[in-house]
């Protein structure tokens, strides 16, 4: 059996396992993502042209803080990402070994705070460009994600107490029928049709972006596993 971490070592190697996947999800960002977002630039581009409200100053504002929040936005995302494993861990009772119990913590914070809320709200390239699109894009896909958040968290805690073996087959019925509530509840995002926007640069930078994400929160865990392996005293027993 491996010694149990401290917490505050716990939380301090699952910080630096987001600092790290952090640091991934950029590299991903600007190798593929990225040039898909450059694409999009050039048909926004196109359409302020088109509609004659074409502002240098401010168009290449809001590129800069596009390509910004790719980047330190994600170093960002692996610090909470880090912090949330690193938290879920530490007062959790998972009978497993530390690289599968960060695993099956960073999977579940894929499927709960991506996967489920970006089915509802995919993202939109007018979110990125249009300043009230953005506003309301976000505020549904981060009342989706709470939702879906705490439902997870609740329906876990509630299910803690329950002996039974089909305890885990329960819990993700009901949190499926509570998000499934919330995704007809939760209005649609509105989006207006771009005349100069290629299907196939959408698919490819939605496509990119899901790539992204799952790659950083598998690396996560990946990383925070690691870490808390070789954190304990007896870590060459205990990889797996």
């Amino acid at each position: 059996m491996m010694e149990p971490l401290p917490a505050g070592r716990t939380f301090a190697l699952s910080i630096l396992a987001g600092l790290v996947a952090g640091g991934v999800l950029v590299g991903i960002n600007v190798a593929l993502v990225q040039p898909y977002t450059n694409a999009l630039a050039d048909i926004e581009l196109e359409n302020l042209f088109a509609e004659g409200e074409f502002d240098e100053d401010e168009y290449n504002a809001r590129l800069q803080s596009i390509y910004f929040s790719q980047r330190y936005g994600s170093v960002i995302i692996g610090l909470l990402g880090g912090a949330l494993v690193g938290g879920a861990f530490a007062v959790s009772r998972i009978r497993m070994g530390p690289l599968k119990a960060a695993l099956l913590i960073a999977g579940i914070a894929w499927f709960v705070l991506y996967v489920i809320p970006t089915v509802k709200y995919p993202p939109s390239p007018e979110a990125i460009f249009d300043p009230e699109a953005a506003a309301t894009y976000q505020a549904l896909f981060v009342g989706y994600t709470a939702v879906s958040g705490l439902a997870a968290v609740g329906i876990a805690f509630g299910f803690r107490m329950i002996k039974r073996k089909e305890k885990v087959f329960g819990a993700a019925a009901l949190y499926l029928v509570v998000v499934a509530g919330a995704f007809f509840v939760f209005p649609e995002f509105q989006s207006e049709e771009d005349p100069f926007l290629q299907q196939s640069i959408l698919n490819g930078w939605r496509s990119a972006i899901s790539l992204s994400m799952t790659a950083f929160w598998f690396a996560l865990g990946a990383i925070s596993g690691i870490l808390w392996t070789f954190g304990s005293s007896n870590h060459a027993k205990n990889i797996l």
